[in-house]
């Protein structure tokens, strides 16, 4: 019997979501991937992994982002949004600072679903962290 790869168990959950026909993936990394994304973290293992399970219509891990450093959200949420084509059709994974950008993302488009890595929901009393902008306000989870 072939064991399952560990890391495999965070992407079961989303199996039972994406039998609905129709949903797609869009993976958001976190800030300071400066040269290909699939190339840091865990970003190019879950592209792979998660067309292998086929749960999903289509699954969207971006080349590069702009703004890789700063990872500002007047930046980041329209590319997720305009680029990515992130919408309603959507589950979106983010990881740290591209995880704060789905949570303002979803404030404004609908999608269906965000999976949240390393998440905050605030700057952390960090310099950079507060001048990407997403916590110069409170947020809207209601």
């Amino acid at each position: 019997r072939r064991r399952r790869d560990p890391r495999m168990r965070a992407f079961v959950a989303m199996a039972a979501l994406a039998q609905t026909t129709g949903l797609r993936c869009v993976i958001v990394p976190g800030n300071g991937c400066t040269g290909r994304v699939a190339d840091a973290n865990w970003y190019g293992w879950a592209e792979t992994a998660l067309r292998g399970a086929g749960v999903f219509d289509e699954v969207v891990l971006p080349q590069t982002m702009p703004d890789p450093v700063a990872a500002k959200e007047s930046v980041w949420v329209p590319y997720m949004r305009d680029e990515l084509g992130a919408d309603a059709s959507t589950v979106v994974i983010g990881h740290s600072s591209g995880a704060v950008a789905a949570m303002r993302l979803a404030e404004e488009t609908e999608v269906a679903a965000l999976i949240l890595v390393s998440a905050c929901w605030t700057d952390l009393g960090d310099a950079s962290e507060r001048a990407a902008g997403y916590y110069a306000r409170p947020w809207r989870w209601d």
